[in-house]
């Protein structure tokens, strides 16, 4: 039997498809076609205690057949390895049940705030300004510019190979689109619904209707990009309405694509349950090693597809049909290989990573007329174990790859990134088994940005010659065990490295909007414009060696 989408699609004759609907918008219809609808309306998924009862019965179903079966084929597990036992079976469902009460909590704030009449909605430039002397567009016209031109990426190179420009422009993209009408999304949505009770009778009128209500949902993000020099269009819901979803911007004078994925709204609950629920999945259908459950599903089909579905039925795969188009738009333009760019925040960079990774893993999927560039993510929480970040480095280290760069930033106060605990702690994996919940692995070169100004530190070269490497030992200390439990950083190299927990729940900050008077401090200091505040701290230290080069 034919799919909806298809039969929709096949149904309209030639002339049809001439009705002005660009290759992109159709993409995107396909892909909302397949979009599972929400089993609520908007309305009871704003009440707390009512949505995600469900959802946490299934959740709590599924912790409990897990440590079930982990205890009855490992049943020594409490004397042969105490830590592992007592992280498995005492934090895991402790942290359970508090993510419940946190969810609650989210959602009660949400509440609360739609029954207040709602704030105008400003321009993130605007929401950004109160944290620079600088001119921002200027900031962002530098990052544009920096895109047809990539640095070399040699170690030697006397000038960064991190560009500082080039991330907030990057951050400004995922941030951006927070500010699509996600209800026009959900409107849109229900009208494909009616469209496919009798597919073989729909028009390419019936389509544009849709898809141009699409185009209005993006008006906000259209409008404030187009005053920097980008073009925007949304591609790929993900699988959910009204969560993270990834989008394409591009110049129409310059030789790039952007690819990014939509970064964390603070108040949007199925993010931070996704964001903080441990579940893994095998991963080597598309990828390779075990990834989070929650991020793998939003790009790729679950192990229980059938081969013929997974061929046509995935976002990424979407995502990569909508570049194709237009690279090949740009390419007619420009007769020069079209370079494409990652980047995405909070959930939306672990989706970026996946992403990435499997663009280098197929880089032919994207054409003769492509080359890919860097990805830079913002406040990704981890996602893969062991086995997939060794996957991952070694499609780095291929030589194909040797000038590309992925990297992970992060705000030393966000505890997203810290997620889950002993992350940071290297050498734990040799003590806790493969299959262990905590098993999760960085990705990337991380460059962790100060609240506090301090000077950023990473692996790599950042800003010229006084190169500052990290040195991790191969044995595990008995004060590591502090680091596993956040009670210190010992990558944090900034003054107050020894206060972590106290710094992650410290607003050090002015208060930007009403949201923040009623949102946690470890929750605002996961926010984007945290983000930007903390790389502008940091901007004298790239400056600084040019001015002594000027000298």
């Amino acid at each position: 039997m034919a799919q909806p989408d298809s039969v929709i699609i096949d149904s309209l004759d030639e002339k049809d498809e001439k009705h002005n609907i660009s290759p992109e918008k159709l993409v995107h219809f396909v892909d909302l076609v397949n979009t599972p609808k929400p089993v609520l309306n908007p309305i009871i998924r704003q009440i707390p205690l009512i949505y995600q009862s469900t959802t946490y019965l299934i959740y709590f179903k599924r912790v409990i057949i897990y440590l079930f079966f982990t205890l009855l084929f490992n049943i020594t597990l409490p004397i042969s390895n105490p830590l592992e036992f007592i992280i498995t079976f005492v934090l895991f469902p402790l942290f359970a049940v508090l993510v419940y009460f946190f969810e609650a909590g989210i959602k009660l704030i949400r509440f609360l705030l739609s029954l207040s009449p709602s704030e105008n909605k400003q321009k993130l430039i605007d929401i950004w300004s109160p944290f620079t002397d600088k001119d921002i567009k200027e900031i962002l016209h530098a990052g544009i510019a920096s895109l047809d031109n990539p640095d070399t990426h040699s170690d030697d190179s006397k000038h960064p190979t991190f560009n500082l420009n080039r991330a907030e422009l990057f951050l400004y993209t995922s941030a951006l689109m927070l500010q699509r009408d996600s209800a026009l999304v959900e409107d849109a949505q229900t009208d494909i619904i009616e469209l496919k009770k009798n597919p073989e009778k729909a028009r390419s009128e019936d389509i544009k209707k849709i898809t141009d209500k699409l185009i209005e949902s993006e008006k906000a993000i259209r409008e404030e990009a187009k005053e920097i020099g980008l073009e925007f269009v949304s591609i790929t819901e993900c699988n959910v309405i009204d969560g993270p979803y990834g989008g394409l911007y591009w110049s129409e004078k310059r030789n790039f694509i952007i690819v990014s994925f939509r970064g964390t709204d603070p108040l949007n609950t199925a993010e931070w349950f996704t964001n903080f629920s441990l579940q893994r999945m095998d991963a080597k259908s598309f990828l390779f090693g075990e990834v989070h459950s929650g991020y793998y599903t939003s790009l790729f089909p679950d192990n229980s597809c059938s081969s013929h579905k997974s061929v046509k039925k995935y976002p990424a795969l979407r995502l990569v049909e909508a570049i194709r188009y237009k690279a090949n738009e740009i390419y007619k333009r420009t007769a020069q290989p079209v370079k494409v760019w990652v980047t995405g925040y909070s959930l939306g960079g672990a989706l970026a990573t996946l992403f990435y990774a499997r663009l280098l893993q197929s880089p032919a999927s994207l054409g003769d007329n492509v080359e890919i560039c860097d990805g830079i993510t913002f406040a990704s929480p981890l996602l893969g174990d062991n086995d997939f970040a060794a996957g991952f480095q070694s499609l780095m280290n291929k030589e194909i790859n040797i000038k590309k760069n992925f990297w992970r930033v992060v705000n030393d106060n966000d505890i997203v990134p810290r997620y889950p605990p002993g992350s940071h702690v290297s050498n734990l994996g040799h003590f806790l088994s493969k299959i262990n919940l905590f098993n999760y692995v960085n990705v990337g070169d991380e460059v962790r940005f100060y609240q506090d100004g301090s000077k950023p530190s990473s692996e790599r070269h950042l800003y010229g010659p006084d190169i500052n490497y990290l040195f991790i030992k191969q044995n595990l200390r008995l004060m590591d065990l502090g680091a596993f439990f956040c009670f210190y950083d010992q990558f944090d190299g900034s003054t107050n490295g020894r206060n972590s927990i106290k710094n992650i729940f410290t607003a050090n900050y002015k208060v930007n909007s009403k949201i923040d008077y009623v949102t946690p401090g470890f929750i605002r200091n996961h926010l984007h414009y945290r983000y930007f505040e903390c790389l502008e701290k940091a901007r004298k230290y790239w400056e600084e060696p040019k001015k002594n080069d000027e000298k």
